[in-house]
Order: C-alpha cells, then structure tokens, then sequence
C-alpha cells in the first residue's frame, strides 16, 4: 500500500508556467511538478541556490493532483525598459544606463494566472528518499519560508492541512480527502459535491498510481521536470490524465 501526503492548495491567484520566457509566460490549468517539489523545497527551506539540494529533491519524491476548481484565465502585463543591443559603449552601471534616456526602448511583458483555484496535491516517496512523508508533513505545518503558489506574487489562501493516507489508487485517494475535508461545514459539503459533480482531472507520474479499474486515461508530455532553478532550466516528463467528471460527460 502507498503511502501519500496530501495537502490542500486553495490561491486567490496562481501561475503554473510550462515554457520559460520573457515576453508571455502562460499557465497551465493545474500545478505542474516543478511547481510541487519547489513548494515542498520553501516548506523545507532550501536555497534555490543548493543544488544538491534541489537534485535530493526531485529525487525523493513523486507527485500527484486532483483538480476541484481550475480557476479563470487573468492576463496581465507590465512595462520595462532597456537599452538596444547595438548601444555603444555597453553601460558599466544600472545608473549609467538610466541616464541614457533618449535610447531606452519601452517594451511590454504578458503574465497569465489562474484566479480563485483549488486542487489537492499528493506527494509519494521514491527509492532511496532523502526524506521521510513525516518530515515534509511538518514542514507544511510550519514552513521555513514563505509559501506560493507559482509565484511570489501568488500567495496560499487556506491552511494546507497535510494528511498521510494510504492507497493504491489516487481515485480513492481523493475521494477520501474530500469526505474528511479539514474545511468548516459549509464548505466541506462544497468540497464533496465539487468531487462528486465537478471534479476536474487526477493526473499522476506512474498510470498504475490511478489505479487498476478500467479507466480511460490520457498520456501527456509535460516541460517540467526541474533542473537548474537559478536558471529556469526544466526536461520533459510524461504525465498520465484521468479527465474529469464534467469531460466524461461531454
């Protein structure tokens, strides 16, 4: 039997980048990986910097999510300035390149989130793990640095309430989280019914994580894999979909 750390993750903002890039930086509709092992990285507090750290990491755990609300699309954008390539003497200083004001150019930058999102995520431990579920548990109870969803500027909305439970099928998995949903009364009931009526995907790393019933299920290629975070540098996974109630319905 598996075992599996659950938490919540509840954004009035959230940003799932899959391509690098500075002039669009889209999201995906649901976290990607680096996403969840940089989130378990903060709780543990270890530096972007480290990076046996960040190779330990990625190393000791597998993840997976349940999509209960994906949110709308935002875009938004902001302006920056910079001097052409083709300046002439490339400037020494920030300062020396603010002075040349009749050359900075002005260019636009697009940033999409997801607004108002709620998944669960689930993490697993792999073969020669650097850490035990118990040790990330707590670390979510009180983190060593500040947590977001995506970006800095995507902070967590609610507690992430970590829960060890064990199965082989991330189904069931969910579908328990959702019946001893830490939330108030209220929105306990609304957590069922979102599982019951609307829940989106449930996507894994291993197709035998969603279990053995005849499911039909998606394979998907995603960019995410974690490499270099100083350097934004991500590999390609594969990613195993069980699309959600409202999908098989249409």
């Amino acid at each position: 039997m598996t075992r599996w750390l659950v938490v919540t993750l509840m954004a009035p903002l959230a940003s799932f980048g899959e391509r690098a890039g500075n002039v669009e930086r889209p999201t995906a509709d649901r976290p990607t990986r680096s996403a969840l092992i940089g989130l378990a990285g903060a709780a543990l507090g270890i530096h972007r910097a480290d990076h046996e750290g960040q190779r330990r990491l990625a190393a000791s755990f597998r993840v997976a999510t349940a999509t209960l609300r994906a949110g709308s699309l935002v875009s938004d954008f902001h302006t920056y300035q910079s001097l052409p390539s083709s300046s002439r003497p490339p400037p020494q200083t920030r300062a020396e390149a603010l002075s040349r004001r009749t050359d900075l150019v002005t260019s636009i930058t697009r940033r999409e989130y997801r607004a108002d999102v709620w998944h669960e995520a689930a993490y697993a431990l792999q073969e020669g793990a650097h850490w035990k579920l118990e040790d990330l548990s707590e670390a979510f109870r009180a983190p060593r640095f500040t947590l977001s969803l995506g970006r800095k500027s995507c902070p967590l909305s609610a507690p992430l309430d970590p829960k060890i439970i064990e199965s082989d099928d991330l189904v069931e998995l969910f579908q328990r989280r959702a019946d001893s949903a830490w939330l108030d009364s209220s929105k306990s009931v609304l957590a069922r019914r979102h599982w019951r009526h609307r829940r989106g995907p449930i996507a894994a790393e291993r197709r035998e994580d969603l279990g053995t019933a005849n499911r039909r299920t998606r394979q998907h290629r995603r960019h995410d894999e974690p490499g270099d975070r100083l350097s934004w540098q991500f590999s390609a996974r594969r990613e195993f979909v069980l699309p959600g109630i409202e999908e098989e319905e249409t």
